[in-house]
Order: structure tokens, then sequence, then C-alpha cells
């Protein structure tokens, strides 16, 4: 775990944080923010646009999978729908 830098129930809240700066970094710098970068810091770079997309992808697959999950609990009786429907002859 020691190569997670955020607790899990702020991990969202404190990469927002982050990658608002480094776009705050990126239109304020303009080509320079690139060109600027040492050789570790650019890979890191184009790992986080790679990262991105695939918060991207995953995102909008957990998404649907949400969109799933609730429309197939909406489906489902609920209890005080289930009593009244309940035939006591049966």
């Amino acid at each position: 775990m020691s190569n997670y830098p955020n607790m899990s129930y702020c991990q969202c809240e404190n990469t927002l944080l982050a990658l608002r700066q480094i776009l705050t970094a990126m239109k304020e710098e303009g080509p320079m923010f690139i060109s600027e970068m040492s050789h570790s810091e650019l890979l890191a770079y184009r790992e986080l646009f790679h990262a991105c997309e695939d918060f991207l992808t995953v995102s909008e697959e957990l998404e649907d999978e949400l969109d799933y999950y609730d429309s197939e609990r909406d489906r489902q009786p609920d209890e005080a729908q289930e009593w009244h429907d309940f035939d006591p002859e049966c």
C-alpha cells in the first residue's frame, strides 16, 4: 500500500486537487509546460495522459454497471407491495 499516496476515503478529492494544479500550470505555461520537464517528469506526464484515458473508460463502465444495478433493483417489488399482493387463500 505504500505506493498509494492517498487514503481511500479521500483519494478522489485529493487527486482532483492535484489534477487541477496540473491543468492550471498547463494553461498558464502553454508549450513551455512540456518543454521544460525533466525526462522523468515527461514520462510521468505521458503515463498520466494514458491513466486519464483509462479512468474515463473504467468510469463509464462503472456508471453503466451502476445504472443496470439500479434499474434491476427498481424492478424488484418492495416488501410492502409483496404484502399488498399477498393472497391468503393461496
